[in-house]
């Protein structure tokens, strides 16, 4: 019996700006040992491929040669574009264990060869496979070329990412990978990794469970099916031999007689010869039979997936609990924020009323504008002192230059 499981395909879509092409570059390259990916098996990772490069490459080099190489206008990079858009194209454990390794090659030239025909063969940085991982996937990383300048967004809007999802299936199972298009609307379509590695582990360990309960039913019914109280009647050979009788003949030598004896052998039928050959040979596949399923131990692999699921969700876990503190400390920012803006805006009211009453009350209380004026200027300048470049300070000078300009005006 023959468990499987319908397959998805997958391709995730993640946008690199300059900052973050050099850290790809690390992983992609396999450049320094991983601390946050405990899926990579170093010993596999010399058999990772580039579908689009022979050796290694500087990625921020290689964007900016196809970005120069096509740039039609004088305006530099922004620092904050979105210089490549990574496609992330894989499946599910079970689609990648029913391929040989020539299908699951033929596979990711096939998803390579429809990409870089869509977005231009000159346009894609670099195509890295990884099989050092629980489950092979593409690297793919498109620079968002169109009519000699970056587009991301117009590359990579909304109706592009849909096409991506239904046409990419569509293509691989006309190319004979049995692929289904994930769930419409989901979150499958824009799922992060950390994400897709635990449900996928989800699934692994569903599987071999499952897995291991097929086991158990198809070595029961072998058991059932071996004989194990076989009888077989049979008899003992027998034949004559010549055995001494004590006596002597007139010559001197030892008179004997035929007598029957059992052979070491026995004697049954050819049906019953069969049925023992049968059972013998029923009972080694059983032996062996039972010693693969042993030397698998599905039932630890189960338990160490298990734990390796458990330290991915409680990451996952953490990861969510840290960003909704965020986002609740950024609610409280801004709410502080819009407080004091409001009031800044009364204390600000409230100098513009102080130095109006001010200016009010001194010139009431001195004799002609000269002495209203060194009076008032005495004042402006100890709050200065204070508090230089305060408000009242703003408003002295502003109120200058408007007398100024109306000065220039009279004159006029």
């Amino acid at each position: 019996m023959e468990l499987i499981f319908l397959s998805y395909a997958v391709v995730r879509m993640q946008k690199m700006k300059s900052h973050d092409l050099k850290g790809i570059q690390f992983h992609n390259q396999r450049e320094r040992e991983s601390k946050t990916n405990d899926d990579i098996d170093e010993e596999l990772s010399h058999e990772n491929y580039d579908l689009a490069n022979n050796e290694n490459i500087d990625y921020n080099e290689r964007v900016k040669e196809i970005i120069e190489s096509q740039k039609t206008g004088t305006r530099k990079t922004r620092k904050d574009a979105v210089l490549v858009n990574e496609l992330l194209v894989t499946s599910d454990r079970e689609f990648f264990d029913r391929l040989d390794p020539v299908e699951e090659k033929r596979f990711f030239e096939e998803s390579y060869k429809l990409f870089s025909e869509r977005y231009g063969k000159q346009n894609i940085a670099y195509a890295t496979v990884h099989v050092d991982e629980k489950t092979p996937h593409l690297h793919i990383g498109v620079v968002p070329m169109r009519e000699g300048r970056l587009q991301g967004k117009n590359v990579f809007n909304r109706q592009e990412l849909l096409w991506i999802q239904d046409k990419f299936p569509e293509q691989m199972k006309k190319l004979g990978f049995d692929l289904e298009r994930g769930e419409k609307g989901s979150s499958r379509e824009h799922i992060e990794t950390r994400e897709f590695k635990k449900q996928t582990l989800e699934k692994e360990i569903d599987f071999l469970e499952k897995d291991l309960t097929v086991k158990k039913d198809e070595l029961t019914a072998f058991n059932d099916k071996v004989e194990s109280n076989l009888k077989v009647p049979a008899k003992k050979q027998m034949k004559y031999v010549e055995v001494p009788t004590g006596e002597k003949t007139i010559f001197g030598k030892e008179k004997t007689k035929p007598e029957k004896k059992p052979t070491q052998n026995v004697i049954i039928s050819e049906k019953d010869y069969k049925k023992l050959v049968t059972a013998a040979r029923d009972n080694e596949k059983l032996k062996t039979h039972l010693k693969n399923v042993l030397n698998t131990d599905m039932a630890k692999e189960n338990r160490d997936l298990r734990k390796k699921n458990e330290v991915v969700k409680n990451k996952y876990n953490d990861l969510v609990e840290r960003f909704n503190s965020n986002v609740r400390n950024y609610n409280e920012l801004l709410e502080e924020n819009t407080s004091l803006k409001a009031r800044v805006k009364d204390l600000t009211n409230e100098i513009g009323s102080i130095y109006k009453s001010t200016k009010e009350f001194l010139k009431e209380r001195t004799d002609g504008l000269k002495a209203f004026k060194n009076v008032f200027n005495d004042l402006v300048d100890k709050v200065k002192g204070r508090s230089p470049k305060g408000e009242f300070e703003l408003l002295n000078n502003a109120e200058n230059r408007r007398e100024k300009n109306r000065g220039m005006d009279m004159e006029r």
